[in-house]
């Protein structure tokens, strides 16, 4: 695509997202937007007390703010960019939000909030948050797309990278911006960005919780500042794509939006992976075909030589053996696995597996230091259409045995039903909300598009 052609592209993007109306999607479309945004509410609340939800809270309290919107788990109020700022960072270190592997984001963790949030300031009911949402995993997922793979592999934490643009598009369609004004806040957001480095996730610095919070403050400022007419850059091919990735697709932004800015194909409703263990998404085929292998050979971590694991380049990088703390663990395949089989539970990589009690323990880490992973070409080739692994498992009496797992083959993870994303609710939500709330949560996720606005939500989610 010539610079030239991409002149038309912001536009044309702009006129998309800003005209979409809840009418025009699809009743698959709903249904996969309403799940995502259930499960990246539970997110939420799983995130309360995690990571650095405590330190964000102090901050928040002390810099004051107009009473937009409210900030959970407490119930005060103050500026929907403090809000969301917090309740992004409070799902971004859990990962376990969801996943968008055509364009390497976690777009619901900074969709969402702004979402929920600015609706809350302005009234809007649940038709105009899920309307908004798809309008921001669209527009995302394309500009992730644009540079997949490559921007992940040039060193960027793509969820950052990448979430300030969702952001952006959700919090301008609920302000009602115009065309035009959507236009130069996407152009406003690429600016901003990027501001996230992968080595946050790779040295399991705390760092990376707050990449999530940062990223969507950034999208609501974009938003606001295209509203009082400040303008977005307008040179994406020349000098935003090739800052960050070695190969671009520019073409991926618009191939499925037609001339008069409609989407011909949804982002949201195909491809959207649900996450079901608290760690990096690529490790989950390795996860599942390590507990095919030991529920189905009733196989214990002592009767284990060697973990070996054949794996696309994207799961090979989490290699870490020994990781130091709960970011670095949830980005380990090693500790993972070893998890895995010793404990076979696989609700414990949920959360409670990434504590100081794990980390530490001595028969934990000498199973990690069995796991050996081998770089897969042809794997990392069929990706994203397929996520594949080969876990083979030698054992002290000589046999070996050993699957492949494609998590693309398996439905709670691509295709959820309703039930999926209740259940998973249900798991994460409860200790926090307690079990009235939280079977309130999920009924009011059921009927999302029959609020009238976010208060009953919001009281909902107010853990006291």
């Amino acid at each position: 695509m010539s610079h030239a052609a991409f002149k038309e592209v912001l536009p044309l993007l702009g006129r998309a997202a800003a005209g979409l109306r809840f009418e025009d999607l699809p009743p698959n479309t709903v249904m996969r937007v309403k799940q995502r945004v259930l499960d990246t509410i539970g997110c939420l609340v799983a995130g309360y007390d995690a990571g650095i939800a405590k330190e964000l809270r102090d901050y928040i309290a002390s810099q004051g703010g107009t009473p937009e919107a409210t900030l959970l788990p407490g119930g005060q109020k103050t500026t929907v960019s403090h809000v969301c700022m917090a309740h992004a960072t409070f799902m971004h270190g859990l990962e376990l939000t969801d996943a968008a592997p055509r364009g390497t984001c976690h777009p619901g963790n900074e969709i969402v909030p702004p979402a929920i949030a600015m609706a809350e300031k302005l009234g809007r009911s649940g038709k105009d948050v899920l309307t908004a949402v798809v309008a921001g995993y669209e527009i995302e997922i394309r500009f992730g797309r644009a540079l997949f793979p490559s921007a992940f592999y040039r060193g960027w934490w793509t969820p950052g990278l990448f979430g300030g643009i969702g952001a952006t598009v959700a919090t301008a369609h609920l302000m009602k911006l115009s065309p035009v004004q959507m236009d130069n806040a996407i152009g406003i957001a690429l600016n901003l960005l990027p501001t996230a480095m992968a080595r946050a996730n790779e040295e399991g610095e705390t760092i990376k919780w707050l990449i999530g919070g940062q990223s969507c403050t950034a999208g609501i400022l974009a938003a606001e500042m295209a509203a009082r007419g400040v303008k977005g850059m307008r040179d994406v091919i020349g000098g935003w794509l090739p800052v960050l990735a070695n190969e671009s697709w520019p073409e991926r932004l618009t191939d499925t939006v037609t001339d008069d800015a409609k989407f011909t194909y949804w982002e949201v409703a195909d491809g959207i992976v649900t996450k079901h263990y608290s760690t990096v998404g690529p490790l989950t085929a390795s996860l599942d075909a390590t507990f095919d292998l030991i529920q189905e050979h009733k196989i214990k971590a002592d009767d284990i030589v060697e973990i070996k694991v054949d794996a696309m380049k994207r799961t090979a990088v989490f290699n870490t053996v020994h990781p130091e703390n709960d970011v670095a663990a949830r980005g380990s395949l090693p500790f993972c696995l070893a998890v895995a089989v010793v404990k076979q539970d696989r609700a414990l990589l949920v959360g409670p597996a990434f504590t100081p009690e794990y980390l530490k323990d001595p028969v934990i880490r000498a199973n990690a230091s069995k796991v050996k992973i081998i770089e897969n070409e042809d794997y990392e080739r069929q990706y994203p259409a397929k996520s594949l692994a080969r876990v083979t498992l030698t054992l002290k009496n000589g046999k070996t045995v050993t699957t492949e797992v494609d998590r693309s083959e398996r439905g709670r993870y691509l295709t959820p039903t309703d039930a999926d994303i209740e259940d998973k609710v249900r798991l994460i939500a409860t200790r926090a909300l307690g079990k009235s709330k939280t079977d309130k949560l999920v009924t009011l996720g059921q009927r999302f598009e029959t609020l009238p606005n976010m208060n009953e939500l919001v009281e909902t989610l107010c853990a006291k």
